[in-house]
């Protein structure tokens, strides 16, 4: 996994075989912490990986590269798997219910009909499943 992350960016050689060395050390720790997070095996390489490069990237010393490369691979997973969610069908808000006066109504319709900001933190909230202080966060809104 470290050669084809390696071999993606180019660094000085002295730089590049100081850290690899780190790296190489510290990657298989990362990748089970994330598996342990919940990652599967697959996500957590690829988050790994992301990380790793964004390593290799930095201009700036990075003191401990085990826990660097946890956090990073741990925000590379968590923001993979809200734009899967961002992605994912709605098919299940297709479905049509009765609503107040005995017509059929859609989500997607009445999602539709809210006002842009409002429709944004109902998505945040309800479909993605998002914290108060995580949607307010993410929308660039006060909480509450």
């Amino acid at each position: 996994m470290l050669r084809a992350v390696t071999e993606k960016v180019s660094f000085p050689a002295t730089t590049a075989r100081i850290r690899e060395d780190d790296l190489a050390d510290a990657l298989p720790r990362a990748f089970r912490a994330l598996v342990a997070m919940g990652a599967r095996p697959d996500e957590a390489e690829d988050a790994v990986q992301e990380a790793a490069v964004r390593a290799l990237g930095s201009s700036k010393t990075i003191e401990r590269i085990d826990g660097w490369l946890f956090v990073v691979g741990l925000r590379v997973w968590r923001a993979r798997r809200v734009r899967e969610r961002l992605l994912r069908p709605l098919e299940w808000s297709r479905r049509s219910t009765p609503g107040p006066d005995g017509t059929s109504v859609t989500l997607l319709g009445e999602l539709e009909r809210l006002p842009q900001r409002q429709r944004q933190v109902m998505v945040a909230r309800y479909v993605l499943g998002l914290s108060q202080k995580e949607t307010a966060a993410a929308l660039g809104i006060a909480q509450g």
